[in-house]
């Protein structure tokens, strides 16, 4: 029962972080280029003015999406018994292929324009291996500081004796 809590908890926190990253991501994207995308995109119908309830729903979705693939994949029994690389590495393919459906979907590019896809994708990228190092630093940081404990315990245990 904890174990399907956490896992609740997780995806609430992925949603959460992904859905405010892409709503501030698209905010400043609006900002700069909304006037000149308005009619190209749909998330841009708006062009630099905001962003209208549907695309906030979808964005949703997206964000609900891409978490559910991440929480699979890393709750997975087969993807804990490979390298975190793997595992990071089938997360990214597993998001890229859902979100470019979402993308077509929801005709946030023109399928036709092949400079967006490279943007998206290189964007897509990017963020993907801006987060990836993030995590392995926390992770590293992490180690870190439980092997010092482990250290500490370990001498204390010897003095004791």
């Amino acid at each position: 029962m904890d174990e399907q809590k956490n896992i609740v908890k997780e995806f609430i926190r992925l949603v959460t972080i992904t859905f405010t990253c892409v709503i501030l991501a698209k905010s400043v994207a609006g900002w700069f280029l909304g006037g000149e995308a308005e009619g190209v995109s749909a998330l841009f119908d708006l062009g630099d003015t905001g962003l209208s309830y549907p695309i906030i729903f979808q964005i949703f979705i997206f964000a609900a999406i891409n978490s559910l693939i991440s929480i699979l994949i890393t709750s997975s029994a087969f993807f804990k018994k490979i390298m975190m690389l793997w595992n990071m590495i089938a997360t990214m393919f597993a998001c890229l292929l859902a979100s470019s459906v979402l993308v077509i979907a929801f005709n946030w590019i023109p399928r036709d324009s092949v400079s967006s896809w490279f943007w998206f994708i290189g964007s897509f990228l990017t963020i993907f291996v801006v987060v990836s190092v993030f995590i392995v630093v926390k992770i590293k940081l992490e180690d870190s500081r439980y092997n010092d404990l482990l250290s500490d315990y370990k001498k204390r245990q010897i003095d004791e004796k």
